[in-house]
């Protein structure tokens, strides 16, 4: 192949990446324009291919590949600072750094030393604490060091905003956790208002919000407030895995309001995604919230339930027909397992509690029912 011939080929990916939706597709396009800069070794090239991927792959559901562009693109930067400036960088650091304690292998050490690196190079840059304070606050909240988050909270949402902080839009949305988990119902609620009614938004703005806001309004009894949430909500998201934790916070709200046929197509839907994301944490999310759905299943004497799953499915009937208990049992296991490796790394127990609560959502149900059609 000549020089020109891969080049040729090179740009006929970015452009094919570039009309693709988030997904598989894009990413892989971007891949494969990475490896053929690589065996030319067109450095530079490599490098602004591995760019695009970074974004290709957060956005597209696939926060592993986004990582190891990243790293290979940081590498880069540490062994030729002149070449590759580390301020190209910045603003996708805090994503994939910011995404690290989704994988139990990586240790609390390694975390910590990514935020160093995030501190030290936005502090050359010009930059405030604040966005690293944002970080380090959701690693502590994310690893159940409640002490530590507090402290973080406090400063984060005190410190001077700057060049590298993130929009207000996706700051508010980060805001919510911290008073959903207090059970600050009603100012979560307050403080999601601007991006519910659209006076401000991002790339995944209002699409997080819209599923955060579902237990609070569930709470409040806000219910045909929470459906029309659920419904806006659900159709922006169907289409991306990397709304994967997101499809957790919609089956909770279907299993809390006895919506249980709705939760199941929801399920048999996204199924595909949990089995193949490498996000544990996202995987958690939806596999505890599917849990509570099948527990809800057999509350109401549901004993089989046919739906149409992925081969890969371990449990997978070529005839569509499924043991509710054997769903529960595999779906607990699932969860289970990811705890126990997340409480392990952690040093806590914050899965594990997160686990129960999902156990107990059945002692909450107000049945109201949803009789809108699923959006294809």
């Amino acid at each position: 192949m000549t020089e020109s011939d891969w080049r040729e080929q090179v740009k006929s990916l970015l452009g094919r990446a570039e009309r693709l939706e988030p997904g598989e597709a894009k990413v892989m396009a971007l891949e494969e324009a990475a490896r053929l800069a690589d065996a030319h070794g067109d450095v530079p090239l490599a490098f602004e291919v591995r760019d695009a991927l970074i974004d290709a792959a957060t956005f597209g559901g696939f926060p592993d590949r986004a990582l190891v562009a990243f790293a290979w693109c940081r590498g880069q930067q540490q062994r030729d600072p002149e070449r590759f400036a580390p301020e190209t960088l910045l603003w996708k650091q805090k994503w994939v750094v910011g995404r690290l304690d989704e994988f139990p292998h990586i240790s609390r050490k390694q975390i910590e030393g990514a935020l160093d690196d995030v501190e030290q190079c936005f502090a050359k840059s010009g930059a405030g604490q604040r966005a690293v304070l944002k970080l380090r606050y959701q690693a502590a909240r994310d690893m159940g060091d409640e002490a530590l988050a507090e402290s973080l909270w406090a400063r984060w949402v005190e410190t001077p905003r700057d060049h590298l902080t993130d929009c207000r839009a996706c700051e508010l949305d980060d805001e919510l956790d911290h008073h959903i988990d207090q059970g600050e119902y009603a100012v979560a609620l307050q403080k999601a208002r601007p991006l519910l009614e659209g006076r401000s938004a991002c790339a995944e703005v209002p699409h997080l919000t819209l599923g955060s806001v579902l237990y609070p309004l569930f709470k409040l009894g806000r219910l045909e407030q929470a459906r029309d949430s659920h419904l806006r909500g659900y159709a922006l998201v169907q289409r991306n895995r990397e709304f994967l934790a997101t499809m957790g916070d919609h089956l909770e709200f279907l299993t809390l309001t006895g919506n249980v046929e709705r939760g199941l197509k929801l399920f048999e839907r996204h199924m595909g995604w949990a089995l193949e994301h490498a996000s544990h944490r996202d995987r958690f999310t939806f596999h505890s919230a599917a849990l509570a759905l099948m527990e809800r299943a057999l509350a109401e004497k549901r004993e089989r339930v046919v739906l149409s799953l992925p081969r890969a499915f371990p449990l997978y009937s070529p005839g569509d027909a499924y043991e509710t208990r054997a769903l529960r049992g595999w779906l607990a296991a699932q969860a289970e397992g990811i705890a126990a490796k997340f409480d392990s790394r952690n040093g806590t127990d914050r899965f594990h509690k997160l686990l129960a609560r999902s156990r107990r959502l059945g002692e909450e149900v107000v049945p109201f029912p949803i009789d809108a059609p699923l959006t294809a």
